[in-house]
């Protein structure tokens, strides 16, 4: 019973992700684009799936990753992470930026917030996860946390106190959290 329970909930957990995921789509201002993010997010996770599936031999010893492939992985996805907040503020209409400041003003500004949000969540991971072993550290990690997830919120409703502009920015957030993150663990990572 609790083994088809737990695949119940995990299933219920893959569907509840692809949907949160899926409603990226909004940011587009085209309904549409919510069932097109969704068939995209199921292909990947099913592809992902099947490589899995073919790839899972429990007879078998895994062989370790080379440590240098990892360095360089993990570089490459922290400099997405600095880089993604700035090429969807120029390049897209995600974020609309005040058309009165400069590109340089908003390079700054942008670059700027994103090294603050990115040295606030690594640091609280850094404090819960690897230094987790006294509360206080913990507690300090997990302050840390909750002033860098209401940081792009507060800032973005000075610029654009909709909803959408709010949704938006949160959605670059999590972008860049989840590749700082990965970044951090590719770099970290012991065999």
């Amino acid at each position: 019973m609790s083994d088809t329970l737990f695949k119940i909930k995990q299933i219920a957990s893959l569907v509840l992700f692809v949907a949160v995921l899926s409603l990226m789509g909004m940011i587009t201002s085209r309904p549409i684009m919510i069932i097109a993010y969704a068939v995209f997010f199921m292909a990947v996770i099913g592809i992902m799936f099947v490589m899995m599936r073919k790839k899972q031999r429990h007879f078998e010893l895994v062989q370790s990753s080379s440590k240098l492939f990892n360095k360089i992985v993990g570089i490459v996805l922290l400099a997405l992470a600095l880089v993604t907040p700035t090429l969807i503020a120029f390049r897209t209409n995600v974020i609309n930026l005040p058309s009165e400041l400069s590109v340089f003003a908003a390079l700054g500004i942008v670059g700027g917030v994103t090294l603050l949000f990115l040295a606030l969540i690594l640091a609280a991971f850094y404090l819960i996860s690897m230094k987790g072993h006294e509360m206080s550290k913990r507690t300090i990690g997990y302050v840390l946390f909750i002033i860098a997830s209401a940081l792009p919120g507060i800032l973005m409703s000075r610029v654009d106190s909709t909803t959408t502009g709010i949704g938006s920015v949160y959605y670059v957030a999590m972008a860049v959290l989840i590749l700082a993150y990965n970044g951090v663990s590719y770099l970290t990572y012991q065999d």
